[in-house]
């Protein structure tokens, strides 16, 4: 090798060992960590939480009927369907009523009979009237004829043969006026007998009348038809189930609740409920609570008032929660928790200033916040507003 070759291969093997002892005399400087203006920083604290058991119930409607007929006969109309809202006295079901307007007429007949009936006995009783006046003054003469007689007897003035026709007259006169008494309280009699059926037969127009109300059946309060159990040419019987009806402006959540959690429970008290598929989310108060549990569940029904909704509808799924005291917890506002992939954290900020995404486990979301379960201690600084703009190691301005 050449005193040249050997010169170059020797420059080229000193030039990194020079070049690496210069970077080793002067290190690069760090960069300076990004500095976030407008955020808020604030200490975590213990809170007090109230505890409580979730249970789930069903919505109800407060009123619910189903509409049945009172009397037998072939449906001709119906004027509602599953989800027609109706008034209060809005005809819904039209029955047949030949047979009762058949009655009807059967009846008016009759009372038509009756007070032809009455007239003619109203009749009577004046021509009863008449003669036994008649009577009475055919009395009233042979009695004083008898008295004239009797004094001419007594006088030798009329043979007692006369005096005797003259009594036979009186005692048949007083018979007549007998008789026209007994006639007149036979036709009295018949009068009532004749009152009797014309009472009866308005009684019995009256009453196929409101048998004949029967086959127009009406709402009964305002609300809305859930279920249609029958159709036009149906038969209609009494007890069978024709339309079910429920107020839609009145609803409670019927809830099963454990029997160890209802002793703390009372009626006016109020509960925090959730109806997701209504929307429907707020405080709403105890209604009832049944005297007897479920001795199967172990349950009590505990129904309560739920706020006006023009979405609620029976059936839908509620959750109610039940108070079970009280805890100390850590919480931190929603917002100040940040997510990364299925992870959650928050950003604690140190002495020096500097922010560092810190990995929690969190609990149930309430008023107050997020209920952090782990990962966070009492007096720790974290970002509570404004995290979306902050990156791990960023200085926060001011601190």
């Amino acid at each position: 090798m050449s005193l040249l070759r050997r010169a170059i291969l020797i420059g080229l093997i000193a030039l990194p060992l020079f070049a690496c002892g210069k970077e080793a005399s002067h290190p690069a400087k760090a960069p300076e960590p990004p500095t976030v203006r407008d955020v808020t920083v604030g200490a975590v604290t213990m809170a007090e939480l109230e505890e409580a058991a979730e249970v789930t119930g069903t919505v109800k409607s407060r009123t619910v009927t189903t509409l049945s007929s009172k009397i037998v006969g072939r449906i001709l109309a119906l004027h509602a369907r599953e989800g027609s809202e109706v008034q209060a006295g809005q005809l819904l079901i039209e029955l047949d009523d030949q047979d009762i307007v058949a009655q009807v007429r059967r009846a008016e007949a009759g009372l038509a009979e009756a007070e032809a009936g009455l007239a003619e006995v109203d009749r009577s009783i004046a021509a009863a009237a008449a003669g036994r006046t008649a009577a009475e003054a055919q009395r009233d003469l042979a009695v004083s004829t008898l008295a004239r007689y009797q004094r001419l007897l007594d006088r030798k003035s009329v043979a007692p043969q006369e005096y005797d026709q003259v009594a036979a007259q009186q005692k048949s006169a007083a018979a007549g006026v007998e008789r026209a008494i007994a006639e007149g309280q036979v036709v009295q009699s018949k009068r009532q007998q004749v009152l009797a059926r014309i009472e009866s037969a308005r009684a019995e127009i009256a009453s196929v009348q409101v048998m004949r109300g029967y086959a127009k059946i009406t709402a009964p309060f305002a609300g809305i038809v859930t279920v249609k159990h029958t159709d036009v040419g149906g038969l209609a019987a009494p007890g069978a189930p024709l339309l079910t009806l429920e107020d839609q402006r009145r609803y409670w959540l019927e809830a099963t609740v454990p029997e160890s959690q209802v002793s703390g429970l009372k009626r006016g008290q109020s509960l925090r409920v959730t109806i997701e598929t209504a929307g429907v989310s707020g405080a709403a108060q105890v209604s009832e609570i049944l005297p007897a549990a479920d001795p199967a569940t172990r349950t009590i029904t505990v129904r309560l008032d739920l706020p006006a909704s023009a979405r609620l509808r029976s059936g839908l799924f509620g959750r109610v929660w039940i108070p079970a005291g009280r805890r100390q917890a850590i919480q931190v506002a929603r917002e100040a928790v940040g997510e990364r992939g299925q992870l959650q954290g928050v950003y604690v900020v140190g002495q020096d200033g500097i922010a560092r995404f810190r990995l929690i486990r969190t609990g149930a979301l309430r008023q107050g916040g997020l209920e952090v379960l782990s990962g966070l201690s009492a007096g720790e600084q974290v970002v509570l507003r404004g995290a979306e703009r902050v990156t791990d190691g960023a200085r926060i301005a001011g601190k």
